[in-house]
């Protein structure tokens, strides 16, 4: 992490030096020396990051090179804002006594600025005597400790097998796939979170009785740090049963022709090979398992969904599933054996490992040489903070991950336990928080799908998993296991990369915990968190502050409370306190002027008037994300000036809502009025990909309505709001739009319902929310090719609805929920021939289902069925 803070650093030098070019020389060839001298230490620093647990002088040196780097971005981002200021200020002509004095204030912020520059390269020289005086390069040459650790965790992993409950369905699957009379070579990839039991299963598999006809036997471990000819070597000698020196001195090509001839002259076999990190393992060594159609088999395990899927094009992909209740109290039980008096605390202690084997058989162990009269939450922190094989295991996958993504992933301490969070939000909190910035993109690639990227490694990895999908299939929120939520705030916190402060933990100096922290979360106790940093000398340091209400129904926040935040954390650059409550938004939120991302105070508990957002706020030129939780709020006219802003997401804006034309890189609007949308000449809108219209009662009707559609070239997602009584305009100009993916409409009524013929093809998802038709929707919704989702809720169409033939021909799901006048649905030949999932509530007078359909199992319940699917 320190890594990614010098690259940072270096990166806002290099800036520095090119754009300003107004400074004394001395100053500026300072400012070229310190970034020079971090690029020199870089590279003994990535290294050294890898090996803190040799020495603990290493971690020190370390911490001193963070806090330069650090320090170093502070004063650049310092000056820059000043110098700013001072540009932004209109001196007149006659005023030349404040002309001067804006120069001798110049002066001394540049003299300033030169001094802590050179302060700074004081502490750089210092930082490397310290290295010859520790001597780090001679520790940093000491062999690596992890190659050690994982032979410690393959021989438990293996040699230690645990009869591990809730394996009997993935057994069965899995034998029945090996034992399947298709005599082709097949593969078979199980994947899954570490912990989760990949090797134990396909050791039972393995040495499993009904397996007997496997003549040849074969099992390699790879890990991350793999070296192939070992790995050929290892399954080589597995097969013969013995060690050949002659192995050691074939290259990698004469390994793996041997291989091949020993599976070839030794009829069926079984290989496994197990913990494979890269694809790139497998596609160097699968020539050496030929198909001789005899029904051979290999199964590879990996915490990788997409190494899994891309071991071969008709493998068999299987991912393990976490234990239920039932089934993580039984493998608990195994081994423990609890008396009548301590399953109620046994059970509470289960459930708090969320059905993951290896930390439910980590707990039983523990409790073995208990006393459980004395059992509380402190043996549950043992288990966490403790246990060797939980810890090295999951520290695998953290230690395997970019150092991109390892902010990414450590970002996430930020969500309170057990609580979902929504992707998109955290992908533009990345961003904000510059884990991904503007010069990563390139090739028409954007930082959002760098950022998607990063979403998908870590969920392909197993580190977190889908809480909800929409009905077109896409991630909507995510969760994270305990214990690995709790590796990442260990790690956030001692990577300086983000603290938390929670006013309902007993700790004896909060402060303490959030000291040096760049990112700041407050779970509990605004007033408490402020009275906390009160004498704190980190307000320069502070770049991140965000806020969320544990326990508590609604968190009021004082005006005075935001208005010490706005004027004393001024390097903010994001701000995020939508789960905090206030009527007012004062006008100092104006001084952030580094501000990025800024989650706006929620006004629910003042429904009686809107929060006001003051014009001060066009002076965050930064600004890429604004946002809200709930309720109403009055935008000024001053929002038009925020050039930078990507993403809106203002829930009911009141008054009109200014946008202009100039800000091109806006990506995402919601629910702006029709009124204003139609006053905004939308041809610059080449990246806006996601828009919300309002439509009110005086416009509705309006013919041209949509017209300006036909210029949106990207749009995906448009969201139609209307009131019951109004009437939708013609979907014609969305003809155009022919990357449309989603379409919603939200009450209005619909006279024709041949208007959704004026679809684009590329529709998969369609809602219809209090929806009138003065008939039937469906023979026109059925031409729609590529259709996969199909929610409709309180429409109103008369009693009958028919699917006519070979109608919704790639319709997977299809929720009717409240169609309180249909009594009769009729399905044509050949209609709804993809139907996956069925999901019908509350339309009492619907008597008959169709026959093949009552089949059809329900929509799953991952999918958000009863809310927006955006």
């Amino acid at each position: 992490m320190a890594d990614q803070m010098v690259s940072f650093a270096i990166e806002k030098l290099g800036n520095f030096l090119i754009q300003e070019v107004n400074i004394r020389i001395g100053v500026k060839d300072g400012v070229r020396w310190l970034k020079d001298e971090l690029g020199y230490l870089q590279p003994s620093l990535r290294y050294a990051e890898g090996k803190q647990e040799i020495d603990p002088r290493i971690s020190p040196w370390i911490n001193s090179i963070r806090e330069v780097a650090d320090e170093a971005r502070i004063t650049i981002e310092r000056f820059s804002i000043m110098q700013e200021e001072l540009a932004a200020k209109k001196v007149g002509v006659m005023d030349r006594l404040l002309r001067i004095i804006c120069m001798c204030k110049k002066e001394v912020r540049l003299y300033k600025f030169g001094k802590e520059i050179e302060s700074l390269k004081g502490r750089v020289v210092e930082i490397k005597k310290r290295r010859d005086e520790y001597k780090i390069d001679d520790i940093l040459a000491h062999p690596n400790l992890h190659k050690r650790k994982r032979a410690f965790l393959r021989a438990t992993s293996f040699e230690n097998l645990v009869d591990v409950v809730g394996f009997e369905d993935d057994y069965r699957t899995l034998l029945n796939e090996l034992v399947k009379e298709d005599p082709s070579l097949g593969m078979i990839s199980i994947h899954g979170m570490g912990g989760l039991g990949k090797t134990t299963l396909a050791s039972k598999l393995y040495h499993s009785s009904e397996l007997r006809h496997f003549q040849t036997r074969a099992w390699v471990c790879v890990s991350e740090e793999y070296n192939i000819k070992d790995v050929l070597e290892k399954i080589i000698k597995s097969c013969i049963g013995q060690e050949l020196d002659s192995l050691k001195r074939m290259d990698e090509v004469d390994l793996l022709h041997h291989l091949k001839d020993i599976l070839q002259d030794r009829g069926c076999y079984l290989i496994v090979i197990d913990d494979i990190w890269d694809i790139q393992v497998w596609e160097r060594i699968r020539k050496a398992f030929p198909d001789k159609q005899n029904g051979s088999r290999v199964i590879i395990t990996t915490r990788n969904q997409e190494v899994a899927r891309s071991v071969d094009d008709r493998c068999f992909v299987h991912q393990l599933r976490f234990l239920t209740e039932n089934e993580s109290w039984e493998l608990f039980c195994k081994r423990a054996k609890p008396t009548k008096q301590q399953e109620k605390l046994g059970m509470e202690m289960v459930r708090k490992c969320k059905g993951l084997p290896l930390a439910i058989v980590v707990l039983s162990g523990l409790l073995l040489h208990k006393n459980w009269s004395d059992v509380n939450d402190h043996l549950w922190r043992k288990l966490k903070m403790t246990s060797r094989e939980i810890h090295e295991i999951l520290n695998l996958s953290y230690d395997d991950l970019s150092l991109r993504m390892k902010q990414c992933f450590l970002y996430l301490a930020r969500y309170p336990e057990d609580q979902p969070f929504p992707v998109k939000d955290l992908m533009s909190l990345w961003i904000a928080e510059e884990f991904i910035t503007e010069a990563d993109e390139g090739d028409g690639v954007v930082m959002e799908d760098l950022a998607g990227d990063c979403l998908n490694e870590l969920i392909n990895r197993n580190m977190i998993q889908i809480a909800k999908l929409n009905l077109g299939g896409e991630v909507v929120y995510c969760r994270m296991h305990d214990l690995l939520r709790d590796l990442a705030i260990q790690k956030a916190r001692g990577n300086k990369l983000l603290g938390i402060f929670d006013s309902s933990k007993q700790y004896e100096s909060p402060i303490n915990l959030l000291q040096g922290q760049p990112r700041q979360v407050i779970f509990n106790g605004i007033s408490e968190y402020l009275n906390s940093v009160a004498h704190s000398s980190d307000d320069v340091r502070l770049r991140s502050l965000a806020v969320f209400n544990i326990g508590y129904s609604g968190l009021i926040v004082k005006l005075e409370e935001t208005k010490l935040m706005f004027t004393r954390f001024i390097y903010l650059k994001v701000l995020d306190l939508r789960l905090a409550e206030s009527d007012r938004i004062p006008e100092e939120i104006g001084n952030l002027v580094l501000l990025k991302f800024l989650g706006l105070v929620g006004g629910l508990h003042y429904p009686k008037k809107p929060v006001v957002i003051p014009p001060t706020i066009g002076k965050l030129k930064k600004l890429q994300v604004l946002c809200d939780s709930a309720g109403s709020y009055e935008v000024p006219r001053e929002i038009c000036e925020t050039k930078e802003l990507r993403h809106l997401h203002i829930h009911s804006p009141v008054g009109n809502l200014s946008i202009t034309s100039h800000q091109i890189k806006l990506q995402t609007i919601h629910n702006i009025p029709c009124e204003d949308w139609m006053n905004i000449d939308p041809v610059n809108f080449s990246n806006l990909h996601t828009l919300g219209l309002v439509l009110s009662p005086e416009r509705a009707n309006a013919a041209n309505s949509l017209d300006s559609m036909i210029s949106l070239t990207s749009l995906q997602i448009l969201t139609l709001h209307s009131s019951l009584t109004n009437v939708i305009p013609t979907f014609k100009p969305l003809r155009c739009c022919q990357r449309l993916k989603v379409f919603q409409v939200a009450g209005g009524k619909i006279k024709d319902p041949l208007e959704l013929k004026h679809l684009p093809d590329s529709v998969t998802t369609l809602d219809l929310w209090r929806t009138n038709f003065t008939e039937d929707p469906m023979p026109a919704l059925a031409t729609l090719p590529n259709l996969t989702s199909l929610y409709l809720f309180e429409v109103e169409s008369g009693n009958k609805m028919v699917c006519s033939q070979d109608g919704f021909p790639s319709l997977k799901y299809l929720l009717l929920l409240r169609l309180v006048n249909l009594e009769e649905w009729k399905v044509e030949d050949g209609a709804l021939s993809s139907l996956k999932g069925l999901t019908i509530t509350e339309c009492e007078k619907l008597i008959l289902v169709p026959e093949r359909l009552k089949s059809i199992p329900l929509v799953p319940a991952i999918y958000m069925q009863y809310g927006s699917t955006i």
